[in-house]
């Protein structure tokens, strides 16, 4: 009887468990089918405990962040993978870490990386920072620090970090740091928390700068009122800025960002705690500003990208948005400013961390778990 049992739970095993772990293994390399167009999911890097950021090199090498505080250099075709050196230590604690990395527009003359991650004050007290330095082989020299908060600014609290990075058409350069769990700060100009901040490249504050004359402002605010944003990117027609930022229990947005707005929180918003008590009656407020979209129930929005580029043509100027919660990326179609239509083109069976488009038009997706990017290419029909 127990060698007939043995049999059946091998024959089982062999049937059900072992082709589950055979589709874990190929989830990378799957065929999707959207409405415009199919494309294919391909294995590119892995070995990562969770990749946050990453950004293209003229060349076509990728430099991507580890959360645990690695920044990593990949070759075109993913096969080489190089540990950079000199990287400042990260608190890597809760939500914080390595974060964001992007390079200047002008990197082939000047070789620029920017970095955000959680810097440790002492024992108990951390903060978003952002440094630059310049990309030599394998090394990051020439640190400078573009953004570091004042001593009183730091915080306890170990989640709601932001943070990502983007230039504009005029090289400004724009960086996100969420509430740090302290949802009164993002309304407060005296703190740096909760708001979408601007500074020239080498951290000067630009003198248009809108509350740059308000005492004892944070004088890099671009905009306040952000609860936690993840996610930044550039039109690419307009050179408009976009931002997505997480809700709490619902009420994830996406927001148009324009100098000096307030966005709400926690004064406005379409969520509510996650105990399911109220935050606030109002979801409407005059003088803050509505979302283009909000996701209740919250779908974790992290990372954005607007599709440019040949192989995805039928996408081109679509909004690609990553889901942490329900593990998928997103296209929105938006014209003039409002959201025409959104579709789930990916579920990737893992959080979705972030998206960005390869100097090839390719889109690659950075995914938790395990930690690995992932190549998306159009099949042709």
């Amino acid at each position: 009887m127990l060698k007939i049992k043995s049999f059946i739970f091998i024959i089982f095993t062999s049937i059900i468990i072992y082709p589950l772990m055979a589709n874990e293994f190929d989830i990378d390399k799957t065929t999707v089918k959207t409405k415009l167009l199919s494309f294919e999911v391909t294995h590119f890097s892995d070995g990562y405990d969770i990749p946050w950021g990453m950004a293209f090199l003229p060349d076509h090498r990728v430099l991507i962040t580890d959360i645990s505080g690695t920044l990593w250099l990949l070759s075109k075709d993913g096969e080489l993978k190089l540990n950079i050196k000199g990287v400042p230590p990260v608190f890597f604690h809760g939500q914080g870490g390595l974060l964001d990395v992007e390079v200047h527009p002008n990197f082939l003359n000047n070789s620029l990386v920017y970095l955000s991650y959680s810097e440790k004050l002492n024992k108990n007290k951390y903060h978003t920072t952002i440094i630059r330095g310049t990309l030599e082989k394998n090394t990051l020299t020439n640190i400078e620090t573009i953004y570091r908060a004042r001593k009183n600014d730091f915080s306890k609290t170990s989640h709601h970090y932001g943070s990502r990075i983007v230039f504009d058409n005029d090289r400004f350069l724009y960086f996100s740091i969420g509430d740090r769990g302290l949802k009164e700060h993002a309304q407060d100009l005296t703190s740096p928390s909760g708001k979408i901040h601007r500074v020239l490249d080498d951290g000067t504050i630009p003198l248009d700068n809108p509350f740059i004359d308000i005492k004892n402002a944070c004088q890099s605010i671009w905009t306040y009122g952000n609860r936690n944003p993840q996610g930044l990117a550039k039109h690419p027609e307009t050179g408009s800025i976009w931002e997505s930022e997480h809700g709490p229990r619902g009420g994830d947005e996406l927001n148009l960002i324009q100098k000096g707005h307030n966005y709400g929180w926690p004064i406005i918003t379409y969520g509510i705690n996650y105990d399911g008590s109220k935050i606030t009656d109002l979801k409407i407020k005059d003088g803050m500003d509505q979302p283009i979209n909000q996701w209740t129930p919250s779908i974790a929005v992290c990372g954005i990208k607007f599709y440019t580029g040949k192989p995805f043509k039928l996408w081109e100027n679509n909004l690609l948005v990553t889901s942490l919660k329900y593990e998928q990326l997103r296209r929105l179609i938006i014209v003039n400013n409002k959201k025409l239509d959104e579709e789930v083109i990916f579920k990737s069976g893992s959080r979705i961390r972030d998206v960005e488009i390869g100097p090839d038009g390719l889109i690659y997706l950075a995914l938790e778990k395990p930690g690995r990017i992932v190549k998306l290419s159009p099949l042709k029909e």
